[in-house]
């Protein structure tokens, strides 16, 4: 018969291609010119990662023991690229998956006992990003203000199709950084920024797509996965819809365009008055859109940890109530959490799929 495999979590930091776990003891002497006394391995009591969507930078956390206080800080600056997942286990995948690079931007030393915490960001979030700006954008297209954006941080952009050619009637950018910008036009048209790997990819929420238009599998998540879970379901909401208005230069006088199926409750007068029937209807699609999607919550720590999973990929559930396993959910946000005896778990933020 075979025999049952113990799960066992395991992980892979390098600095500048060198493995932080196994290479020789001096690493941060040779990068930094600082010394790291010993391996990270027999340090660790935590590693932390959380995944967010919409231009905000992923986070990694690292706590190492210093008791003996032979560890050295090493200085902020550092450049870590992680791998995350399953070395071995008769129910999980086997194998490491990229998660990406992480800057460090924050050392804590603290006790006792006396320990150390490495902070660090997605490292192509760069601190331009959150630097003011002062530019205005008048009748551009997405894709050159999302271009013109990712040329000033030093990204390649990569903006879905559907999104690049919609032209912005105007929008400021009066002392507000890059990333701000990106949130208000995210918002507006129901799409998130996101900056892997040396790209900014701007794109809609939910398609279960790539910028590119590749189709992304469905993930499967089961009642057996999970740990602890918490559902929350509101009124399916006061609104009935939503309204726009839009400004015809032919007849010089506001029309009204409204999405959503007609019901007994008010529909969501949006504030603005777009410059097009198409921008109106746009905007209403994508308020409708938001409206689904905060109607109803599920939260669920994975037991055996899911590094696989990432913001805004779309998952089916299993195994719990009907209407929980009858809805399409989106990750929100992810808190991957790896521990010294080699235990991975995944606290997923999901919120219904339009």
């Amino acid at each position: 018969m075979p025999t049952h495999r113990q799960n066992r979590a395991d992980y892979r930091l390098t600095l500048e291609g060198r493995d932080l776990r196994h290479d020789a003891p001096n690493v941060f002497d040779e990068i930094l010119r600082e010394r790291f006394a010993e391996t990270i391995n027999p340090r660790l009591i935590s590693l932390t990662l959380t995944e967010k969507r919409g231009g905000e930078a992923d986070q990694l956390d690292i706590v190492l023991h210093d008791h003996d206080g032979a560890l050295e800080l090493p200085k902020p600056g550092a450049v870590l690229a992680l791998q995350l997942g399953w070395v071995e286990g008769s129910d999980v995948p086997i194998g490491l998956v990229d998660k990406g690079r992480f800057k460090v931007d924050e050392v804590e030393w603290s006790g006792p006992p006396d320990i150390v915490t490495l902070r660090a960001r997605s490292a192509d979030f760069s601190a331009s990003f959150d630097q003011r700006q002062h530019r205005s954008h008048i009748g551009r297209t997405l894709g050159e203000i999302v271009s013109e954006i990712a040329t000033r941080q030093n990204l390649t952009a990569q903006i879905a199709a559907e999104l690049a050619d919609i032209v912005i009637d105007a929008i400021e950018q009066n002392g507000i950084s890059d990333a701000a910008l990106l949130r208000r036009l995210g918002r507006r048209y129901d799409a998130a920024a996101t900056i892997k790997a040396g790209r900014l990819i701007f794109a809609p929420i939910g398609t279960g797509r790539t910028a590119s238009g590749t189709p992304i599998p469905v993930a499967t998540i089961t009642r057996a996965s999970g740990d602890r879970y918490s559902y929350r379901r509101g009124e399916r909401g006061q609104f009935g819809g939503v309204e726009a208005e839009w400004h015809d230069r032919d007849e010089a006088e506001r029309r009204t365009v409204a999405t959503g199926q007609a019901t007994d409750r008010p529909r969501k007068k949006l504030k603005r008055t777009f410059a097009s029937e198409a921008a109106a209807q746009r905007a209403g699609e994508s308020e409708s859109e938001k409206m689904e999607r905060a109607a109803a919550e599920f939260e669920i720590e994975l037991a055996h940890g899911r590094p696989d999973l990432y913001p805004d990929r779309t998952l089916a559930i299993s195994g719990f109530k009907s209407e929980i396993d009858g809805q399409t959910w989106l990750v929100g946000k992810l808190t991957h959490a790896l521990d010294a005896e080699g235990g991975l778990t995944t606290q997923t933020k999901l919120e219904a799929k339009a």
